[in-house]
């Protein structure tokens, strides 16, 4: 399985957003994936207005990062919205090294979702893909993957209609609905979170390989103070 679901670490299959529910300067930075806390200047303002969208409407907007250097840059360095409105992260380039949104105010960071927020991920690879919160919650679900036949004209009709179709899962308080969902290669899952502590959407697997990281770091440590 080579997919990687994990939205303190976004790819180019991948997008975090945030929801402005209220007027005022929003502050953020942009750096590699693991040092979102640790980020200390936020160079990049989003500008939220008190105007409201129209009842059942919702304003977006994409901001594209591009690489440089050892940097992370956004199209739009300064961006003005209104109030309700919602700024979508994402890259296009599949080379660059896994980067965090990390704001200024502790709901805003895509390595622990909070309210108003949300995670998308593009599945490349088939298989069955069980999600949980790295940061302990208890919050987790399942994506099963399909890989459809697609040597027919009837067959590629019926996967390019399955990946126009929104897969949404809202996580509200700790419990995902749905809990498990069906999907095709290609296809985008939204998960939303309505509420919560902060979250990850995080493959159960990676957890396991950080867990093996961390423990073996940890005798590194004690064999060197024995």
């Amino acid at each position: 399985m080579t997919d990687h679901l994990d939205s303190r670490a976004l790819r180019n299959t991948d997008s975090y957003g945030q929801r402005f529910m209220r007027p005022g300067t929003y502050r953020y930075a942009l750096g590699p994936a693991g040092t979102g806390g640790f980020l200390q200047e936020y160079p990049y303002v989003i500008s939220v207005g008190e105007g409201e969208p129209k009842r059942g409407e919702m304003a977006q907007t994409t901001v594209l990062v591009r690489r440089e250097g050892r940097t992370y840059v956004p199209d739009q360095p300064k961006i003005s919205i209104n109030a309700g409105d919602m700024v979508m992260w994402h890259s296009p380039e599949a080379a660059a090294r896994p980067f965090v949104v990390a704001g200024e105010k502790d709901f805003f960071s895509s390595e622990r979702l909070v309210n108003e927020s949300g995670y998308t991920h593009a599945f490349t690879s088939e298989g069955v893909y069980e999600w949980e919160d790295a940061h302990g919650s208890g919050t987790r679900g399942l994506i099963r993957v399909g890989n459809p036949d697609v040597s027919s004209a009837k067959g590629q009709r019926a996967w390019a209609r399955a990946q126009r179709k929104g897969t949404v899962v809202m996580v509200t308080d700790g419990q995902a609905e749905p809990a498990e969902v069906d999907v095709v290669v290609g296809q985008t899952v939204f998960f939303a979170v309505v509420n919560g502590p902060g979250i990850s959407i995080t493959d159960r697997s990676l957890l396991a390989h950080d867990g093996h990281r961390k423990g073996a770091a940890f005798h590194r440590n004690a064999t060197r103070t024995t």
